[in-house]
This record gives C-alpha cells, sequence and structure tokens, in this order.
C-alpha cells in the first residue's frame, strides 16, 4: 500500500507568531488525518530534519530526491522558502540556490497528488514570493483538479478540508503544538521537549484552585505571559560565570528626576540614539527609559546594567510579586539586579516550590524554553527535577543578573588569557586580535585576563559578555581624532588599563582617562608578496605608478584620497607616464563617511584624465602585498590615523611612503624613512565622524607639498630607495610579531598577570 505521506513547507521562525501557529495547526489536523507528516524549511525548526541548504550539486539531488520520495501531498507556503536566508558569499552561488528553489517547488506541484499553496496577497510584492506563486499558478492551469491556492487568512480548518475531503474538527492550540512534538519525537529530533509560556499555561488550566500551588504558579504564570514573545537566549558556548558586575563605580545622576544608570546613558550615545531620544523634558527621559528596559534588548540584543538601591519596604503579595518580577525580567541582561532585589523577594525565590525546584528555577526555564526529558515533564513542569539541572548549568553563563539571585556557589575559574572582539581577518580590529593572539600565545598567566579589540564605545557590552570576578580588562584600542566622543568616555571609567598601538592614540586616552595607557605598538610578519603584474591595470613596470590604498566602509573624508588625485595632477601634468591607482573596497550603500563626495568627485576627474585608475576588485592578502610592492610609492594622504596600517605595510615591504606628518604613521614615518608632508588644522565638519564631535581639528594636507613629494620620488629614485630601506629595518626591528610579544611580556609582567 503506497504511503500517504505529506511534505510541509512553512516558515516556522522563533516567536510564535500567526504564521507558526496556522501552520502548527495544519500540520495536527494532517497528522491526526493519518498523513505520514515530513516539514521542510529553511528556518529549520526543532521538529524539521530537511533543511533546506546550498549544497554542491551531488549533494544536494540526493536531498532533492529524498524530499520527493513516496510523495502524496503538499503544503506549500512560499514564506517557507525563505529566499531572504540566501546568503553565500559567491553571487552565483545564491543565483544558482534560487534556481534550486524554483525548481524544487516545481518538482513538488508537479509530483504531489494534492497540493495546497498558501499565499500572503502583501508579499506578492516581493518576486521570489510572486514567482512561486505564479508557479502555482501555471500548475493548476495544467491540473486544476491537483491544485488550490488559499489566502493565508484563511481558517486552518478550511485549509485542510481539501485535502481531507470533510471539515475537520477545530482544535486547541496546545494540541497542536503537543502534535509538533510528537512528529518531532518521531522523526528523532533531538531536544525538541521545552518549556514554553503554552505549556505553563496549558498545565495551569488543569491545576484545581484546591491545589496548593495554584497561587503559585498563577503569579509565576502572570509574569511568564508578559514575556511570552520572546525566549531570553541561551549561551551555548559560555564566554565565562558572571557573577559581578564589573560597573561597581559607573553611576550616574537622575535625568529630570529619572533615575538611569551611567551605562544606559553611554547606551544611547554608543548606538546613536542621540535624535530618536532626546532627553531634553522629564517625558523625554522617562521615554528612554522604558524603552531601554523593555524594547532594547530585543532591538538590540545587547547586554545591559543597571544599578538601583534595594526596596526594604517591600511587602509580599501576589500583585506586587508579579510586578516585582516582571521588572527583574524586564532586567535580566543587567548585572547587579539583585541591589534592586528586596530580601524577602529574593528568599521566596529561593524556596522550592516542589522538591529541588526552586521558584526562580522554574521561572527561568519557563522563559528560556528549557529542554525537558519527556512530554510527560510539559503536564507539571514544576515537579521536574531536571529543571533544577538545567538552571545550574546555565544560569550563571547566560543570565547574570537573575543568577546572582540564586543560592548558587560561585564556580571557580581558571586563570586565563583571553582575547576577544573582531573576529573578520580583513578589518583593523580583526587583525590587532590576531595579532595579540600570536603575541600571548604560550604564556602562563597567574590571573584571569580579557584583552577586549574592539573600539572603546563598544567595551562596556564587551565586558558584560566575559566579566568574572577578579578579572583584569584592558582594552586594546584604535581612535583617529584629538577628542573622544561621550561614547568612549564609558570605556575609561569601567577598564583597568588600556594599550594603544601608537604615541598619537596614547596622548589621546592619557587626556581622557585616569587609568594606565600603555603604548604596546604592533607586531606583523608578513607572508611573502605574490607576483602583482601591473600590466592587468594597463600599467607598464617602468611607468611611475603612485599608490592610494583604504577601504571604503571606513571615512572616505578622513582617509582623503580626493587630495591625492589633486597632487597627481599637479605633479605630473602633462607626463601621459605616470599612472595613480585607488585600490578600495566596493561601495558600500548609503556610506555615512563621505559627506564631501570625494569618490564621485574623483570618478568625475576620471572620465577626463585616464591616467587615474580605480581598482576595487578583492585581492588575497598576498597579492594585495604585492600591488603595494609593485608600486613606485605608497601615498597616504590622511586626515587622522589611529596607526596606519597601509603605510607601514609598504615600509614593510620596502616600497617609499608619501604621507600626511600627523597622527599614528608619525611613529615610523619620519624624515628618515618616508616623505612627511606639512599640513594645515582643520575642524571637523559636522558628518565626517562616526560620532558627533564638536570643536576638535584633524589635518588637511599641503596639496603643493604633497605633489612636491610625488615628483621627488620620480626625480630621486635613489634617495627614495634609501629612505625605504631604513624603514623597513626599522619595521623589522619594532614592529615584527617578536618584538610586540616581547613588549606584551614585559608590560604583563608588570601587571603581575605572568
Amino acid at each position: 500500500m503506497e504511503p500517504k505521506i505529506i511534505r510541509v513547507i512553512a516558515p516556522l521562525p522563533p516567536k510564535a507568531n500567526v504564521a507558526a501557529r496556522h501552520a502548527g495547526r495544519v500540520i495536527y489536523h494532517l497528522d491526526t488525518a493519518g498523513f505520514d507528516i515530513r516539514p521542510a524549511t529553511t528556518v529549520g525548526p526543532a521538529y524539521s530534519l530537511d533543511q533546506l541548504r546550498f549544497a554542491p550539486k551531488a549533494k544536494y539531488i540526493k536531498h532533492r530526491a529524498r524530499l520527493l520520495t513516496a510523495l502524496n501531498t503538499l503544503v506549500l507556503y512560499p514564506e517557507g522558502l525563505d529566499f531572504g536566508q540566501i546568503s553565500q558569499p559567491i553571487w552565483w552561488h545564491r543565483w544558482l540556490e534560487r534556481y534550486r528553489r524554483f525548481g524544487l517547488v516545481w518538482r513538488l506541484l508537479w509530483r504531489a497528488k494534492k497540493s495546497v499553496v498558501v499565499f500572503r496577497p502583501r508579499l506578492l510584492k516581493k518576486p521570489d514570493h510572486l514567482a512561486i506563486v505564479l508557479l502555482a499558478g501555471l500548475a493548476k492551469i495544467l491540473h486544476p483538479a491537483r491544485i488550490t491556492l488559499i489566502r493565508q487568512k484563511t481558517p486552518p480548518e478550511s485549509l485542510v478540508k481539501p485535502l481531507l475531503g470533510r471539515q475537520p474538527a477545530p482544535v486547541s492550540l496546545e494540541a497542536s503544538e503537543l502534535a509538533n512534538l510528537m512528529l518531532a519525537a518521531k522523526q528523532g529530533a533531538k531536544e525538541v521537549g521545552r518549556l514554553t509560556p503554552l505549556w505553563v499555561q496549558a498545565a495551569f488550566n488543569r491545576l484545581p484552585e484546591s491545589d496548593p500551588l495554584f497561587q503559585e504558579i498563577r503569579t509565576l504564570n502572570e509574569v511568564v505571559a508578559q514575556f511570552a514573545e520572546e525566549a531570553l537566549p541561551v549561551l551555548k558556548n559560555p564566554a565565562g560565570f558572571i557573577t559581578q558586575a564589573p560597573f561597581k563605580n559607573a553611576k550616574a545622576p537622575a535625568v529630570h528626576g529619572v533615575k538611569m544608570t551611567e551605562y544606559m546613558l553611554h547606551f544611547r550615545q554608543a548606538k546613536r540614539l542621540t535624535a530618536r531620544f532626546p532627553l531634553n523634558t522629564k517625558e523625554d527621559a522617562e521615554a528612554y527609559r522604558s524603552w531601554f528596559l523593555c524594547a532594547a534588548p530585543t532591538e538590540f540584543s545587547h547586554a545591559m546594567l543597571r544599578d538601583m538601591p534595594p526596596d526594604t519596604n517591600w511587602v509580599q503579595t501576589p500583585k506586587s510579586t508579579a510586578a516585582a518580577l516582571k521588572e527583574i525580567i524586564a532586567n535580566a541582561r543587567f548585572f547587579d539586579a539583585e541591589k534592586a532585589v528586596p530580601t524577602a523577594l529574593k528568599t521566596w525565590l529561593n524556596t522550592a516550590i516542589f522538591d529541588n525546584v526552586t521558584r526562580l528555577e522554574f521561572l527561568l526555564a519557563t522563559l528560556a524554553h528549557a529542554p525537558l526529558p519527556s512530554v510527560q515533564s510539559l503536564q507539571k513542569p514544576w515537579k521536574e527535577p531536571a529543571i533544577s539541572t538545567w538552571f545550574a548549568a546555565h544560569a550563571f553563563a547566560s543570565y547574570p543578573a537573575l543568577a546572582g539571585l540564586a543560592d548558587l556557589p560561585i564556580p571557580a575559574t581558571k586563570p586565563v588569557l583571553l582575547t576577544t572582539g573582531e573576529g573578520a581577518a580583513d578589518t583593523g580590529l580583526g587583525q590587532n586580535r590576531t595579532m595579540s593572539e600570536n603575541a600571548l600565545k604560550g604564556l602562563t598567566p597567574k590571573r584571569r585576563l580579557c584583552l577586549h579589540h574592539v573600539n572603546a564605545d563598544a567595551i562596556p557590552a564587551q565586558m558584560l559578555r566575559c566579566h568574572t570576578p577578579e578579572t583584569t580588562h584592558i582594552g586594546f584600542l584604535l581612535w583617529e581624532l584629538e577628542a573622544l566622543p561621550e561614547a568612549h568616555i564609558l570605556a575609561g571609567k569601567v577598564l583597568d588599563e588600556v594599550w594603544v598601538p601608537s604615541r598619537f592614540v596614547q596622548r589621546i586616552y592619557q587626556q581622557a582617562y585616569d587609568i594606565p595607557v600603555t603604548w604596546v605598538g604592533k607586531g606583523f610578519d608578513l607572508p611573502p608578496p605574490a607576483t602583482f603584474d601591473l600590466a592587468r591595470l594597463g600599467i607598464c613596470p617602468e611607468q611611475p605608478t603612485f599608490l592610494l590604498s583604504f577601504d571604503l566602509h571606513s571615512s572616505v573624508a578622513r582617509k582623503n584620497p580626493l587630495a591625492a588625485v589633486h597632487a597627481f595632477q599637479m605633479a605630473f601634468e602633462g607626463n601621459p607616464e605616470a599612472r595613480l591607482i585607488i585600490k578600495t573596497s566596493k561601495p558600500p550603500k548609503k556610506h555615512w563617511g563621505d559627506p564631501e563626495k570625494q569618490m564621485s568627485i574623483i570618478k568625475k576627474l576620471m572620465a577626463r584624465d585616464r591616467r587615474i585608475i580605480l581598482f576595487q576588485e578583492h585581492l588575497p592578502f598576498a597579492e594585495y602585498l604585492g600591488l603595494i610592492k609593485a608600486a613606485t610609492a605608497l601615498v597616504s594622504p590622511h586626515r587622522a590615523e589611529g596607526f596606519g596600517y597601509v603605510p607601514a605595510y609598504a615600509m614593510a615591504l620596502g616600497t617609499p611612503v608619501i604621507a600626511t606628518d600627523y597622527a599614528g604613521t608619525q611613529d615610523f614615518c619620519t624624515t628618515e624613512t618616508a616623505l612627511v608632508v606639512p599640513w594645515r588644522k582643520r575642524l571637523v565638519r559636522p558628518g565626517e565622524s562616526i560620532f558627533p564631535l564638536k570643536n576638535t581639528h584633524w589635518a588637511e594636507i599641503d596639496h603643493d607639498a604633497l605633489a612636491i613629494a610625488m615628483q621627488d620620488i620620480q626625480i630621486n629614485p635613489v634617495t627614495a630607495a634609501q629612505r625605504a630601506a631604513k624603514g623597513k629595518a626599522l619595521m623589522r626591528e619594532t614592529y615584527s610579531q617578536a618584538a610586540l610579544r616581547q613588549r606584551y611580556i614585559k608590560r604583563l609582567t608588570a601587571l603581575g598577570l605572568i
């Protein structure tokens, strides 16, 4: 007998929205009708073993065959294919994945004996969604009896009727979720039994008022219902046991009488929310505080801090208990939340309601959708001792504020040297982190150290992720302007020390912070450069070729490429052999850092001057170094620079460097190692800095002097080579990985960390 198999492709996002409920009830109806249901989705709910992902052709064909095997009926939600999840880095892989999904839809519709396509009219504006509905429409024209098109607002009962041939009986959401859970268990999915607010409500509905736990469960259920839309996150790989606040001294005065913390004010600056929340009146301050407590954790998925004085007059009543717990959960990402909790409430939370499960453990397990060992555990989940085991394993790492309320022993932490922050290798912060990891390799610490490689505005949030008692926090910070924005100030109050790559950055932070600011420089050992053939850009090796290179995702105004273009045209007017290569990345949409429209002006100049070449192709690092080495000279007309990786690379490769005599490059670009160009002081205009700053300055390079420097490279190649040789020796001596490691060891020894 042919098996009655139904394939359901439906969206099942984490939140229990209408679409998820709709799909769940459809699955319940079909399951009770005797179908063998096999869900498939790009989102990948707990019960779906078939996930639609990009794969090599041979693997994909096998996967497609499994989806089509013995298919009897199809229920298709076009958004269940979720084309927004297609994110392969190679463009033709993205188009291939789209083609595969359209082809899969057509095969499913053609193979199934019955198909129901559920669509939302408002999503027809999306080309991918519209294309699937059109495919279904074409299939219906060819086989009208086999295809049914239904709007998603149609009740689940009406959706199932075309498949069953009869009107099914309505089912509850609880029964639908139970069907999904049983289906997952049947298909072998792991950790599908989870303690959701739905199960608590269902179990509470079955609890008689005479039960001794009735009032307790109702109080907890009120709190759970408040936060039922979204589960609290669980850290699968905890950064550490967070049991003590790193911001003990970070207090803030009330704003128009509204209590704030310094982290709250910092968060507003760091996330550039000043226009959204101006704080000009008490109403403004109350609106920001309410948003910060209730909406910010969801909107930003961000760790936060709140310090409030204890309420000594708290008296327990069901109403006040629920209100107090709602406030605690709203602050679940804050350190020192226990300070805001009265002793009586803390004692109440840590009292077991059954066996070894405390009220706090049960509450947090529900909000986090903790896994339970069996379906039977969901009938009265407060009687499940596995909750305590789960809580002990996750509370400290995942819920620092609530863990602080629990009577759990503080776990011991081993001395370790941790590097945190940006992990992308093609960014300055990512390069810094890799550099530090290599420098710290093999060292034996005496205490726990976190070396953070993020900008100062992100330091507080980074510390919240990995703080433990007795941890030393050091920030490896970069900045380019002589004044600090407000968003950088809190880092100086919570860090133990700052490490910087240049004397320029050291001076900036020493003026603003009352903690040690130590120059450590940088260290890099470049791989052998790959040969770069300038002929691919139409350039002969003997032609004078000047290179300007920067990341277009950075501030164009700060990198100042237009200055190099003007100077080049002045220096080589009438010289058809000279070339200027502008090596950048591909431009981002709505780039914030080009208020002067420098790149637009450069493209207009290029149309009249073919000697200027804009090169935006991505190069492997070794080939990029080959381009730098092939150039006659590297030009950096920056207005400010924290260190200057590209001039440093050029110097390490022996390529002559021309640079503004200002900021971080001054450490290695001297009159002996490079051609340094004078400048004048200029105000930073609004929009040129990522954070708003008033009355701060940076350097405007002298265009005439820059043009003369370019000419000097061509006229005096021997002198240029001598300077380049001295620069290369400086890089080898001071900026090697070995030299950096020795500076790290010296400073960590002085701090008593190794």
